[in-house]
């Protein structure tokens, strides 16, 4: 009989744990009437197009052929070119000019790349694989090339910044030599200064993420034929480990205090101990992982799906997913629209307080509320 009983409180009792399991979504009201290519930085809205930016606080545009926005949304940076005549300019998100300077002779459009900091300083890749850096009044603070001169080619250089803006690697993706795919990268350790922190002749570069404050670095390496490889560094480039998936990675993340590293794929999110490398979860996901990071002080794993067109820039058939790793429960909410992302704000997941986040980065903040 008492059996019995505890069989049918087991029945009653766990369809009420499975409700309690849920995620609520909402939309931040000051980005609720925000069309899919406008954004709120700050207090202020900016819109971008294909080749221009219109500041409606003050009702401006400035047009552009690369465009850049600083990691704590505060400084939009603009360069334009006309027949190797270059110009940066800086502007709030209020559309105030803050600055406005020349660029060295410019020559190849399709590699333009710009990266303002928090600080106005400004790094310009004027070429597949050169750079120079200006500081907040608009001179140059020194330049550099991360060319492999290999003669059978390489891919246009990337380059990785903290949030912080204190830690800055340089690499080459990928250098074709001899038939195989190589890569190599540098950190700039000085005003004028950069040191090789990895070189593979056979290996290329997916990826490099550095933790918030720029002290550690990981470096997602593949090569035909073997399981991806998640270098972690310090930023001087002594490595700390390096941990193996079978996955086809695209991006890692550190937690705050770094104690564990999230690695995802297009469709699986593995959390590890950073220095260890042991496993501490993992989850599977039908759709492509847009993000995912793992918050240690709710023991949980959250993570954005959705099919995204880099032509339209647009996200869509969106789900959230949370995963908490001490109860082994899973919750999930379908978003419903679309949302628009741009290529110069990072797209990242924030923790507000206990189990509640907000996605930043979209043209839309959507609020979290997971619910175990």
């Amino acid at each position: 009989m008492v059996a019995k009983m505890f069989r049918i409180l087991v029945i009653f009792l766990l369809p009420s744990v499975a409700l309690g399991q849920s995620l609520n979504l909402s939309v931040a009201e000051q980005t609720a009437g925000n069309n899919r290519s406008t954004f709120t930085l700050g207090n202020s809205k900016v819109t971008f197009g294909s080749q221009s930016v219109r500041f409606l606080d003050s009702d401006t545009e400035q047009n552009y052929d690369a465009v850049g926005v600083s990691s704590d949304n505060t400084i939009i940076s603009t360069l334009t070119w006309n027949d190797q005549e270059g110009e940066i300019s800086l502007y709030s998100p209020e559309g105030e000019k803050l600055n406005a300077f020349s660029t060295i002779s410019l020559a190849d459009e399709a590699s333009f790349g710009l990266y303002p900091f928090n600080n106005g300083n400004t790094l310009l890749r004027d070429k597949i694989a050169n750079f120079t850096f200006y500081d907040s009044f608009g001179e140059i603070v020194t330049s550099m090339s991360s060319s492999s001169q290999s003669t059978q080619g390489e891919a246009i250089s990337e380059v990785a910044i903290s949030a912080a803006g204190n830690t800055i690697v340089i690499y080459n993706p990928k250098i074709k030599r001899n038939g195989e795919l190589g890569s190599k990268a540098q950190v700039r350790t000085g005003v004028k200064e950069f040191e090789d922190i990895f070189f593979s002749s056979d290996r290329y570069l997916k990826n490099i993420t550095i933790s918030k404050e720029g002290s550690f670095i990981a470096a997602i390496t593949a090569k035909q034929g073997t399981d991806d490889r998640v270098l972690i560094m310090d930023k001087y480039g002594n490595e700390l480990n390096t941990i193996s998936a079978e996955e086809d990675l695209k991006d890692a993340r550190f937690t705050g205090d770094l104690e564990q590293i999230t690695i995802y794929s297009g469709g699986r999110v593995m959390v590890h101990n950073t220095l260890s490398g042991e496993s501490l979860g993992a989850t599977s996901f039908s759709a492509p992982i847009m993000i995912a990071d793992y918050f240690p002080e709710d023991n949980l794993i959250l993570a954005l799906t959705g099919n995204y067109s880099e032509r339209s820039g647009t996200l869509n058939g969106i789900e959230f997913r949370a995963v908490n790793l001490r109860q082994r429960s899973i919750a999930s909410q379908q978003f419903s629209g679309a949302l628009g992302l741009n290529e110069a704000i990072e797209l990242r997941l924030i923790r507000s307080t206990g189990n509640s986040y907000m996605l930043k980065g979209a043209n839309k903040d959507i609020l979290i509320r997971a619910n175990f």
